[in-house]
């Protein structure tokens, strides 16, 4: 019987058990970056026009209803849609007809082809039931979103009140 010596047969072993060479991903450039940002701003401007129309239900469709979701605001961090709904839920809004909400400062920045955040400045005018318009408040949002089953979602949240305006949140909350 004749032996091959095994310097010949580790090579060939090796080459048989590697697996196949992943395909590279396709280049993440700024026309990329640019045409994820302009989904991502169509679902903002929808969520905000939800949140315009003090329409609680379909504003919370936005949410990616998950164990890390959270949304963090001038009082504190609520964890899980559940969280959100047990709190907000059947009040927030309750006495609002609308509310009017002009961006002073507007930005996206996409991260990757699943993941994107957006900052909004505003200024916002709630209109009452009673048709009372409120004293006007500015704030400010920040937003992670990710696609998820072809749409994009919130899945982290912040929205702050800024300085000048806490007299007067605190003046429509009453207290």
């Amino acid at each position: 019987m004749r032996c091959i010596p095994l310097v010949a047969v580790v090579p060939v072993l090796m080459a048989g058990c590697q697996s196949a060479e992943a395909p590279s991903a396709a280049p993440f450039d700024d026309a990329m970056k640019a045409e994820i940002a302009a989904e991502v701003d169509a679902a903002a401007t929808d969520w905000w026009n939800a949140w315009a129309d003090v329409d609680y239900d379909r504003g919370m469709t936005f949410f990616e209803d998950a164990p890390e979701a959270a949304w963090t605001g001038d009082k504190g961090t609520l964890y899980t849609v559940a969280g959100m709904n047990a709190q907000w839920g059947g009040t927030w809004g309750a006495d609002w007809q609308r509310q009017q909400i002009d961006f002073t400062d507007s930005r996206t920045i996409v991260l990757a082809p699943d993941i994107a955040y957006t900052i909004r400045q505003y200024d916002a005018t709630v209109t009452d039931t009673a048709g009372t318009v409120l004293p006007m408040t500015k704030g400010v949002e920040t937003i992670v979103w990710v696609k998820r089953n072809g749409a994009w979602k919130v899945l982290l949240g912040h929205e702050s009140t800024l300085d000048e305006s806490w007299m007067t949140r605190l003046e429509i909350e009453g207290n």
